[in-house]
């Protein structure tokens, strides 16, 4: 009698380097649309910048709630789905958006509060010093107030994204492309079809979160009033929804 063995999925092994390639290369075979994203997303991240008061002012959620309907459509292009405003589909984005918007929330409390259990168990004032320094920097990149951390910190604050990107950026961003498809959006799902891939996923994020903290560096060095940091994250934000659009290609579409 044979010998019966449990049926498991092959775990898939992605290339972090190549879905980058994969990303250029789409970006030179399209560049008259990628242009036009690039020059839109940074003039409509320029008039972010101009509203009084930033996140603050109610007029940022009309802005927020077009800059997404705007992205879902440019998914939706990606893949050549008509019509690329399709209300069902973007509605029915909400779901995973907004549970991948409590994670990220409450992933970020827990970052921040969680290093004030040993003050309630009666640690000293040294340690009370290193704690307001510690969410001193966080505020400091909350607010996008340059000088209130040093470059070090910041890019150790970057490398702890970086290392729950996986589960808090990966997972969501493939279930929410899925849900524009008008597929299953499961976090569940997404999960499974990206497990065994932690570290090169969190490589991929290293990456693409090193660019963007370089570029807040070097505008905070030179004093160019943000200018070159909107500028260059306007772009690197483009290029970073094709990079995972890539990914999504990669572990639902090839595989």
């Amino acid at each position: 009698m044979p010998k019966m063995t449990l049926k498991t999925d092959k775990v898939i092994r992605l290339d972090p380097l190549k879905v980058l390639m994969n990303a250029v290369m789409y970006i030179k075979s399209n560049w008259l649309f990628c242009l036009s994203v690039f020059v839109a997303n940074w003039a409509y991240i320029v008039l972010f910048k101009m509203i009084p008061g930033g996140i603050s002012n109610p007029l940022s959620i009309v802005w927020l709630v077009v800059f997404y309907v705007c992205w879902c459509a440019f998914y939706r292009y990606y893949y050549q789905l008509k019509p690329y405003f399709f209300i069902k589909a973007i509605t029915g984005s909400l779901t995973p958006s907004t549970k991948a918007a409590v994670l990220l929330f409450l992933s970020m409390a827990l970052i921040v509060y969680l290093p004030m259990i040993p003050l309630l168990l009666g640690y000293n004032d040294v340690y009370l010093d290193l704690y307001e320094r510690y969410v001193q920097i966080f505020e400091s990149l909350a607010k996008a107030d340059k000088g209130g951390a040093a470059s070090f910190e910041i890019f150790i604050c970057y490398a702890i994204v970086a290392l729950l990107a996986p589960s808090l950026i990966c997972r969501p961003y493939m279930a929410w492309i899925a849900s524009l498809q008008r597929q299953n959006a499961s976090f569940k799902q997404a999960g499974n079809k990206m497990r065994g891939n932690y570290w090169a996923l969190v490589l991929l994020c290293v990456m693409l979160l090193f660019a963007e903290a370089l570029a807040t560096q070097i505008d905070s060095i030179y004093q160019l009033q943000d200018w070159l940091d909107y500028s260059l994250k306007a772009i690197l934000f483009v290029y970073m929804n094709i990079v995972f659009a890539k990914l999504y290609d990669f572990f639902y579409v090839q595989h």
